[in-house]
């Protein structure tokens, strides 16, 4: 709008000087002038009725200090293009609350739906919100301008980066057996509660197993084969405390990465575990079964959305009430001070600032 105060200063100046000089040729400009800010106004009134923007991010998923592309859709109902307009792109990291703002030219908006394509990249790791938070649209002259707000917005996930640690497995870990709800699709077991497969009798089979139904049914004797529960050895728990007034967010970073590095180290060496943490929501603490891929790239999208509070009770001790029925090897930790446990141990103090190099000379022996 404030082309439109220029105009009026112009205008009124200009009125003043025909006045005072009894100018035919000022008060002819006078007139234009005048007519010049109606047609503006109104053309630009217009346009912000017409006119919406809205973003898209066809992978929502990147990689830290990686472009990754972002469409802004335009939708122009009126019944001519635009010749120039602005978007301001507003960046904001959910996970220290950061943000960016940039104002984005888009030129030739044509009638009806169109699309912008842009490039941007981030250089942390974490959950970032992208929104046209203005639009500034022009008038036929591309002189004057108005703005309105946009409404939409996308969210893209950076994930960390995933560093490689040693990790040597104990034979206690490597064979333990232990309450699941998860059983083992192609071992069997000794849990009773679940069946895995039923097949003919061989030698050194228990006679409790035998399924004596079916064995009347197939007149040879067929025995029950149980389920392996797929119990996770060990627990990983996450206690990062982050404080209200929290001005280092490389600290918030350097514990994902290190959080992320940690867990796909054991999953890679073919140790499950539980990932567990204090959900604000729930009041509670959640935990999140890590032992595939799949499973782990689950977790980073969960990883990435927390929103850290300190828990009000020891994790532990709410862990062994909540899950009391079940057992496990090891009890990992890792505190906002990025100080590393097993049990009580100290493992690791890992650096912030040579994270990489820390973790990679960390031997995690379970």
């Amino acid at each position: 709008m404030g082309s439109f105060i220029g105009l009026g200063v112009s205008t009124g100046v200009t009125w003043y000087l025909a006045m005072a000089y009894e100018s035919t040729e000022l008060m002819l400009l006078v007139y234009l002038q005048a007519a010049l800010f109606v047609l503006a106004f109104f053309a630009v009134w217009y346009r912000k009725f017409t006119i919406s923007v809205s973003i898209t991010v066809p992978v929502e998923i990147a990689e830290p200090e990686k472009q990754c592309l972002v469409k802004l859709i335009t939708k122009n109902k009126g019944f001519l293009p635009l010749m120039r307009m602005e978007v301001l792109l507003v960046t904001e990291d959910l996970c220290t609350g950061d943000r960016k703002k940039a104002w984005v030219k888009l030129a030739d908006v044509p009638r009806g739906e169109g699309s912008f394509v842009r490039m941007v990249s981030f250089t942390g790791t974490g959950t970032y919100r992208l929104r046209p938070k203005k639009v500034r649209v022009y008038d036929f002259t591309g002189l004057f301008s108005g703005k309105k707000r946009g409404k939409s917005e996308a969210l893209i996930q950076v994930m960390p980066r995933l560093h490689d640690i040693p990790v040597r497995l104990s034979q206690t870990v490597r064979n333990f057996y232990g309450e699941a709800d998860i059983y083992d699709e192609h071992t069997p077991g000794h849990d009773n509660s679940e069946l895995f497969s039923v097949r003919e009798y061989r030698k050194g089979d228990r006679l409790q197993n035998i399924h004596w139904k079916l064995t009347a049914k197939q007149e040879d004797l067929m025995v029950k084969e149980h389920s392996l529960p797929k119990a996770c050895p060990v627990v990983f728990f996450l206690g990062y405390h982050r404080k209200k007034r929290e001005r280092k967010p490389e600290r918030m970073l350097a514990y994902l990465e290190a959080v992320a590095g940690l867990s796909f180290s054991m999953m890679d060496a073919a140790c499950p575990h539980y990932v567990v943490w204090y959900d604000e929501t729930e009041q509670d603490i959640v935990r999140h079964r890590v032992d595939t891929e799949e499973s782990f790239f689950m977790f980073l999208g969960i990883l990435m959305g927390l929103h850290w509070r300190e828990q009000k009770e020891d994790m532990k001790a709410r862990y062994r009430v909540k899950y009391r029925m079940e057992t496990y090897v090891w009890a990992l930790s890792l505190d906002e001070t990025l100080v590393l446990k097993k049990e009580d141990e100290t493992v690791a103090k890992l650096s912030v600032k040579e994270l990489a190099k820390s973790l990679e000379q960390t031997e995690l022996v379970l």
